[in-house]
This record gives C-alpha cells, structure tokens and sequence, in this order.
C-alpha cells in the first residue's frame, strides 16, 4: 500500500502544482515516496529490532503526509474527496505499520522462558 499512497500523493502534488502552488507541491513531492523509501532502508537491518526503528519511522512518515493532505484540503487545494481518501488510506497504512513494529519488537526479545 505504501507505494501506492505515493503514486496518489505524488499525483495530489500534480494537481496543486497545476494551481501554481509550486513550493506546496514539492513539499508534497518530497513525501510521496517517503514510507517506501524507508521500508526500503529499513528492510536490509540485520535484526528485526532495527528494522522495527525504521517502520515506527515509516509510521511517523504517514502522519505527516496526513498532515499535510489536510493542511491543503483547509486551504482548498486538494478535494474533501481526495482528503478522506487519501488520509482513510494512511490510517490504514499506519495501523499496519504499528502492528508490524510490534510484531518485530516482540520477535527481537528472548523468550523469557528460554532464557
């Protein structure tokens, strides 16, 4: 879903750059591909507490893009429709992040009993 989300936000940065919001467009360009590119990063970790780093910082990047997806809805250069589509979309991408983080932060610990 991540790259997916960046295909939609980097289409959103089209459509406000077509306004002549240029420098509103860039700072959505910047982000458009900012999850994937983390996960990415993040996916050649040598353990899974590592890796659990980047995705919290893949997580951290979907609230921001939601951020800015509203900021510019308030402003009227993106649509309610777009807005709850896209965010909905984050919201999802950024529950599954979380639980993944969780999932690898429990699978990096000992097992107490094995211990």
């Amino acid at each position: 879903m991540a790259t997916e989300i960046g295909h939609r936000v980097a289409d959103l940065a089209d459509g406000i750059d077509s306004l002549g919001k240029t420098s509103f467009a860039n700072r959505l360009r910047e982000c458009s591909y900012r999850i994937s590119g983390i996960l990415a990063e993040g996916s050649s970790c040598p353990t899974k507490a590592e890796f659990a780093v980047f995705v919290g910082h893949a997580r951290g990047a979907t609230l921001e893009i939601a951020n800015l997806i509203i900021f510019f809805s308030e402003r009227e250069l993106i649509s309610e429709e777009d807005e709850t589509n896209l965010v909905n979309m984050l919201k999802r991408e950024s529950k599954m992040l979380d639980n993944f983080r969780q999932s690898l932060e429990r699978a990096g610990k000992p097992d107490p009993i094995e211990a």
